[in-house]
Order: structure tokens, then C-alpha cells, then sequence
């Protein structure tokens, strides 16, 4: 999970807010909207193009906006507060058929065992391995453990989406076409890991591979 800074609400948002101040409008009001379409977008630049909990690349067609604190939980106008939305994959939220994501958390909720990826140590809560899987940190830690279980991040498919990912651009594997990094592109790459692209995004799992690569420089080293 890599953390999300929030900055602030597009224009046409705050507007339609205002706008509807003093009518009890809600989420589904919003939708279909140029303030729910400038909404999203700000979104997916905000985050890089990436999946708020599992770090997939996503666009505005294979995204949705995602409530970190569940529609059925929200008190008035909390439905439509921008630092309670994200966006997520897939594009139906309501899609069981990946097993992981924000579809298997639903309306789960309990703020106080849910690393969220607002939280400004998120990144750390979390420790990813070679093969792609992710645990807790330190081991046993109770509120990344029920995150993990909660989101199916460790589910078997998007394990394997990061061990492909790993594999890639490591060049480990014979299914690969590249080379293994060099302990050179390997520095070049660390330095560079979250840089944007000319499009605004991040490298997909950026956030894996960061914590992957001081690792790769001290064993190559040695």
C-alpha cells in the first residue's frame, strides 16, 4: 500500500456541495455528474494511476470511487467528503470475482484496525517478500494483519500479479526476456522508483519495488 497524500477537492466538487448545502443530497446524487467526473480524475492523479489498496494500475475505465469508510456508514454529507474517497480497482465496485480489493472489504469497518492508505505510515505497516507476498510489520502486528485479511492482500492472484512484477523488473526468471539489474540500474532505479511518467503515472507496485531494492543493492554488493 503506498500512501495517498490528499490535497484538495476539485472545484466543481466543493461547488455542488455548496450548491446543495442545504438539501440532503448524497453520493448517489453526485454520480453522472461533471463534479463526480472532475472528482475521479483528480483521483487517479492524485494517486498515480494506482489502485489505492493494492497498487494495480488503473484508469478512469477499469477504476471506481471507492469509500474508505463504507456509504452505510457515513453520516450526512460524509458520502461525498473528499478525504473519505479513492479510487480503486475494478470498475464495479461491487466485482467479488478478483477475490481482493475494495469488493471483499464491502462495508467492513473499524477505524481502529484499518491501516488506511491515508495513514501517513502506511507504507511501513506492511512487508513484501520475493515471492510476492505481503505481511505484516513487525510479524503479528494486529492492524496490518486484519487490513491484509480484510482487503485479500495476500490472495493468491494479486500475489502472483506482484511476483510477475517482481520478476520483471529484477529480470529474474526464465520466463523473462531482461537481464538482472546491475547493482548500477539498480541505484539509478531506487533513486528514481517514484518519479511519474510523462502521463502522471507510477511505476505499477512502485511501492513493493522500493522496499524490495535496498535489499537487491546489499546482496548484490555482497
Amino acid at each position: 500500500m503506498r500512501r495517498i497524500t490528499k490535497t484538495h477537492p476539485p472545484r466543481r466538487l466543493t461547488e455542488w456541495r455548496d450548491e446543495n448545502s442545504k438539501v440532503n443530497h448524497a453520493y448517489g446524487d453526485l454520480q453522472g455528474t461533471e463534479a463526480f467526473h472532475d472528482l475521479k480524475s483528480k483521483l487517479l492523479q492524485e494517486q498515480g494511476w494506482l489502485c489505492a489498496y493494492t497498487g494495480r494500475l488503473i484508469d478512469a475505465g477499469s477504476s471506481h470511487v471507492e469509500h474508505i469508510k463504507p456509504q452505510c456508514k457515513c453520516a450526512e454529507w460524509e458520502d461525498v467528503e473528499y478525504r473519505n474517497v479513492v479510487a480503486c480497482f475494478p470498475a464495479d465496485g461491487g466485482d467479488l470475482s478478483h477475490g481482493y480489493g475494495a469488493p471483499v472489504k464491502a462495508n467492513w469497518w473499524d477505524r481502529q484496525r484499518f491501516v488506511s492508505p491515508l495513514s501517513v505510515d502506511c507504507e511501513r505497516r506492511f512487508r513484501f517478500v520475493w515471492s510476492g507476498h505481503i505481511r505484516p510489520n513487525p510479524d503479528g502486528q494486529e492492524d496490518a494483519t486484519e487490513t491484509i485479511k480484510v482487503l485479500g492482500l495476500d490472495e493468491k492472484t494479486l500475489r502472483q500479479l506482484r511476483k510477475s512484477r517482481i520478476d520483471g523488473f529484477f529480470g529474474f526468471g526464465s520466463r523473462t526476456q531482461n537481464r538482472p539489474l546491475s547493482i548500477n540500474e539498480a541505484r539509478v532505479a531506487l533513486a528514481n522508483i517514484e518519479s511519474h511518467d510523462s502521463n502522471g503515472r507510477l511505476q505499477e507496485f512502485c511501492f513493493v519495488l522500493k522496499q524490495l531494492l535496498p535489499k537487491y543493492i546489499a546482496q548484490t554488493e555482497g
